[in-house]
């Protein structure tokens, strides 16, 4: 398993376009958090807690989705999944060390881009940030817990990790996601309101709008945290029954 581990963490930091996403996360990140601290400067006074929920922005994790997706995407794309399975033909070490070495990814990302929202925090004009403010949320509603904010982006991360996996393309592992969750669902619950409430049923488990309901603490669905997370656990099922079915 150290091996499989060694091998994907070397292909991830192999791919220049890694380095890319990852600088473009935290200069996004940063700008979404800190542009309303120094172009606003008779706003209302933001919390520090509101301050690091620009992370659960829907941007950042559309960008940090590439890095996801290329984990299988690159090598279907390439045809180098041959060579990676010929290495380490239990494909169940090749799926978990994957997700591992993503975990690992996404988590260092999380902190990288907490830890520069930290230092525009400390930059930012006298009296513009407190602990003692209410705060506002970047996704609005409620501020949403740090723990909130890291598992709803890891779920969000790792969809777009298994719809490549499933499609095995790139870059429908990024666009169906991102597509799903700012375009579809806003345009089926649209239908859905003039279908007379015999619809609402099928808009009340749509993934992302029950990811965003429980990143903001919106009550008008029930459970939707656990309603988002089966989700991911469904769909990630999906994947890893497919590529363990189906043909390299």
């Amino acid at each position: 398993m150290i091996a499989a581990l060694t091998y994907e963490w070397r292909r991830l930091w192999s791919v220049r376009s890694t380095i890319v996403v990852s600088v473009l996360y935290l200069v996004l990140i940063g700008l979404i958090g800190g542009l309303p601290l120094f172009l606003d400067k008779n706003g209302p006074t933001q919390s520090w807690l509101g301050l690091y929920s620009a992370s659960s922005n829907i941007l950042g994790m559309i960008v940090l989705s590439v890095v996801a997706a290329q984990s299988f995407g690159h090598e279907y794309r390439y045809g180098l999944i041959r060579l990676t399975l010929t290495e380490f033909p239990k494909r169940e070490r090749v799926l978990f060390a994957k997700i591992d070495v993503l975990g690992v990814y996404y988590l260092l990302m999380m902190v990288a881009g907490w830890s520069v929202l930290g230092l525009i925090g400390a930059l930012a004009p006298a009296g513009r940030i407190s602990a003692d403010a209410e705060g506002l949320s970047m996704a609005g509603g409620k501020l949403p817990d740090l723990w909130q904010i890291l598992a709803w982006g890891w779920g969000y991360v790792l969809i777009a990790f298994a719809v490549t996996l499933i499609t095995r393309n790139l870059a429908l592992g990024i666009v169906l996601p991102m597509v799903t969750a700012i375009v579809v669902e806003n345009i089926i619950a649209g239908l859905a309101s003039l279908a007379k409430g015999r619809l609402d049923w099928f808009v009340n488990i749509m993934p992302f709008r029950n990811g965003d309901a429980w990143l903001s603490g919106n009550t008008d669905l029930v459970q939707p945290g656990l309603v988002y997370f089966a989700w991911v656990v469904a769909i990630l099922l999906i994947a890893t029954i497919r590529f363990h079915k189906s043909d390299a």
